[in-house]
C-alpha cells in the first residue's frame, strides 16, 4: 500500500468517525423526543481496485432507524380503540349524572312520592290539601321527566358539535401528512428524510386515536392511509382527502359526514378513534333505538298512559259538567286511528296524539244525570280501531248520556264531553283506552318526555282531581250506576300502580323497575367501558414498551458508542499523522 492510498484510508476512517459521532450526538438530543426513532449507521468495507487485493478502508452504507412495522401496525389498532373508548368515558360520566339518584331526589323517589301522595289521598278523599299534594307531586314528577329530556337533549348538540370540530382537525392533520408524505418521497436518496419519517409516523399515531385508518408501504418510503375497512382513501402522496358535514339532516336534525360528497358518517364505516366514539354517543347512547332519551320517552309515555288510564275512569266528588280533551287531535280526524302515523319522529306523522296506538276494541260506559244522586241515563259506546277519531265523537254525541264534540282554539282541535241539560256525568269505566289516548280527563299531558306537563285545568283548581269510582251494576238490566262521593277507589287505583306491571322493551316490571333496570344498563355499561378502557391502555402501553425498546435511545449505549467512535476518530488521526511524518522523511531524503 502506497503512502497515497495510507492517507486516503485514513482519512475516510476520519469521514466514518465523523458521521458516526454525529448520528450518536443526533440520537442523544432526541432523547425525550416523542416518537423519535434510534438512529443507526451501517458501515461496509471500501473495495479495493481490481488490480489491488487491499481495500480503501471503510465506508458508510447506509443509515436507519431502528422500528418494528409488525409492532408499529399494532400499535395503529390499538390507538384507535383507546381513543373510542376514552371518548364514551368522557360522555358517559355525563348522562349517568342526569339519572343520578343518589341523592334522594331523582325520577324514582319522585314517582315514588307521586304514588305516597294517592295512598295519602286515599285515607282521606275529602282533604283539599291533599289533592293540591297530590297535583304538586305530578307536576313535579312531569317537570323533572321534562328536565332530565332537556339535560340529555343538550348534551347530544355540544357532542354533534365536537364532531364538527373533529372533522376539521382531520382534514388538517390529513393535509399535513399528504405535505410531509411528498417531502420524504420527493428527498435525495443519498440523504433520507429520517426525522421526517418519524414526524410522519407519530402525526399517523396521533390520527389514528382520533379516526381509525390502515397504511400500506408505498415505493420510495411513500405511505398509503385509507379508512379501517378500506373503503375511502385518506392520504399517499399526491392526494388528501376532505371531510365535510352534509346539508342533509338525519330524523334528530344533525348533519351527517361525507368524502368527496359521498356518504360517511356511520358507524359501520367510521370504526374506531375519538371520532367513532362521539357518533356513538349522539347517534347510539343518546338517540338511538336503545338509546337513552328514547328509553326516557318510553317510560314517560308509559307513566302519562297508565296514569291518564286510571285517572279517566275515575271522578271528583261533584262529578264533572265538561271535560276537553289535553292532546290535540291532529289535522286528520277522519282516517281510521288503527291507520294513524302516531310516531312522532315519522314523516307521515300529523299531530295525531301519540297514544291512540294503544287504542283497542272495547267499551265505555257512561253515566248522567241532575247531580251526582240521580245518575238516571247510562250509556255503553262500543269503540274500535277501525273507527276515526270523526266517527269516535259521533258514537259518544249519539249515546245519549253525554255530548260530545270538537272544540277548536286557534289552529288546534280537542275533543271536549259535556253532560247534557246542565247535570253532571262521569266515566264508569272504558276497556277501550280512547278517553285517556285522547286525553279526556287526564292528569298528563305532552307527546313525549320533553314536552310532559300536568294538565293545566287540574293546575289551576285541584279539586278536578278524580279521587272516586262509580259503582256499575251490569247484572242489572238495564245496566245502573250509583256513586259515592266519599269514595276513594281513583286514588287508591293511582297508588296501586306503584305494584303494576307493564311491558316495555320486552321486559314486564313496574314502572319504577323498568327505570332501575335502565340505570343499571347505564353503570354496567359505564364500568365495562371503563375496564375495557384500562385494559386497552395496560396492552397499548405494552406495545409502546416494546417498540420504545427496539427504537427508543439508551444514553447508556450511546455513551459507549461515542467513546468508541472517538477512539477511532483519533486512530484514524494518528494514521493520518503516520502518513504525514513518512511523507515528510521521503521528502527530506531527497
Amino acid at each position: 500500500m502506497g503512502l497515497t492510498s495510507l492517507l486516503n484510508v485514513s482519512k475516510q476512517g476520519l469521514f466514518v468517525s465523523q458521521g458516526n459521532l454525529q448520528t450518536i450526538s443526533h440520537n442523544i438530543s432526541n432523547v425525550n423526543t416523542p416518537g423519535y426513532s434510534r438512529q443507526v449507521v451501517h458501515l461496509e468495507s471500501n473495495p479495493g481496485d481490481k488490480s489491488s487485493p487491499v481495500g480503501n478502508g471503510v465506508r458508510i452504507s447506509e443509515i436507519t432507524r431502528q422500528y418494528d412495522q409488525l409492532i408499529q401496525r399494532r400499535e395503529e389498532l390499538g390507538v384507535a380503540e383507546v381513543g373510542r373508548l376514552e371518548t364514551r368515558d368522557r360522555f358517559l360520566v355525563m348522562i349517568e349524572d342526569v339519572f343520578n339518584d343518589l341523592d334522594g331526589d331523582g325520577l324514582s323517589q319522585r314517582l315514588e312520592a307521586f304514588y305516597a301522595a294517592g295512598d295519602k289521598l286515599a285515607d282521606n278523599p275529602t282533604n283539599a290539601v291533599g289533592r293540591a299534594e297530590l297535583v304538586a307531586e305530578a307536576d313535579s314528577l312531569a317537570s323533572y321527566i321534562s328536565e332530565m329530556d332537556k339535560s340529555l337533549s343538550e348534551l347530544a348538540m355540544p357532542v354533534d358539535q365536537e364532531i364538527s370540530m373533529v372533522v376539521d382537525d382531520i382534514n388538517v392533520r390529513l393535509q399535513a401528512l399528504q405535505q410531509i408524505n411528498n417531502a420524504i418521497v420527493s428527498s435525495d436518496a443519498n440523504h433520507p428524510a429520517l426525522d421526517l419519517k418519524d414526524q410522519r409516523r407519530q402525526m399517523i399515531m396521533e390520527l389514528g386515536k382520533i379516526i381509525e385508518i390502515r397504511t400500506f408501504e408505498l415505493p420510495e418510503d411513500g405511505v398509503q392511509i385509507v379508512t379501517s375497512q378500506g373503503q375511502e382513501l385518506l392520504v399517499d402522496p399526491v392526494f388528501s382527502a376532505e371531510l365535510t358535514r352534509s346539508a342533509a339532516v338525519d330524523e334528530n336534525g344533525f348533519m351527517g359526514i361525507e368524502i368527496g360528497g359521498r356518504e360517511f358518517g356511520t358507524t359501520g364505516k367510521i370504526q374506531g378513534g375519538n371520532l367513532k366514539g362521539l357518533l356513538e354517543i349522539r347517534d347510539e347512547i343518546l338517540h338511538g333505538e336503545n338509546g337513552y332519551i328514547t328509553r326516557l320517552e318510553g317510560i314517560a309515555d308509559e307513566i302519562r298512559f297508565q296514569v291518564n288510564k286510571v285517572h279517566t275512569q275515575s271522578v271528583n266528588q261533584q262529578m264533572f259538567t265538561s271535560q276537553t280533551g289535553v292532546f290535540e287531535l291532529g289535522s286528520d280526524i277522519d282516517t281510521a286511528i288503527g291507520d294513524l302515523e302516531t310516531d312522532i319522529d315519522s314523516s307521515d306523522y300529523k299531530d295525531s296524539p301519540v297514544d291512540l296506538s294503544r287504542v283497542v276494541e272495547g267499551t265505555i260506559i257512561f253515566a248522567s244525570g241532575p247531580d251526582t244522586d240521580n245518575l238516571n241515563t247510562v250509556s255503553t259506546v262500543t269503540i274500535s280501531p277501525n273507527m276515526s277519531i270523526r266517527q269516535i265523537k259521533d258514537a259518544i254525541n249519539n249515546s245519549g248520556a253525554v255530548n260530545a264534540s270538537i272544540v277548536t282554539e286557534g289552529a288546534k282541535r280537542y275533543l271536549e264531553i259535556e253532560a247534557p241539560d246542565d247535570g253532571v256525568y262521569g266515566v264508569a269505566s272504558d276497556s277501550s283506552n280512547v278517553l285517556a289516548a285522547l286525553g279526556v280527563g287526564a292528569i298528563f299531558g305532552g307527546s313525549g318526555s320533553a314536552d310532559m306537563a300536568v294538565s293545566a285545568d287540574l293546575l289551576a283548581d285541584p279539586k278536578l282531581l278524580g279521587i272516586g269510582r262509580m259503582n256499575v251494576y251490569d247484572s242489572d238490566i238495564p245496566i245502573t250506576v250509583t256513586f259515592d262521593d266519599g269514595s276513594s277507589s281513583g286514588a287508591l287505583a293511582l297508588g296501586a300502580l306503584r305494584s303494576s306491571e307493564f311491558e316495555l322493551r320486552d321486559e314486564r316490571t313496574t314502572l319504577i323497575g323498568h327505570y332501575a333496570q335502565m340505570v343499571g344498563e347505564l353503570g354496567s355499561m359505564i364500568r365495562q367501558d371503563g375496564e375495557s378502557l384500562l385494559a386497552q391502555q395496560s396492552a397499548q402501553d405494552f406495545i409502546s414498551d416494546l417498540q420504545e425498546s427496539i427504537s427508543g435511545v439508551s444514553l447508556e449505549e450511546e455513551l459507549t458508542d461515542l467513546i468508541r467512535f472517538q477512539r477511532s476518530f483519533q486512530a484514524s488521526s494518528k494514521m493520518v499523522g503516520v502518513a504525514d511524518e513518512l511523507m515528510q522523511t521521503i521528502i527530506s531524503m531527497v
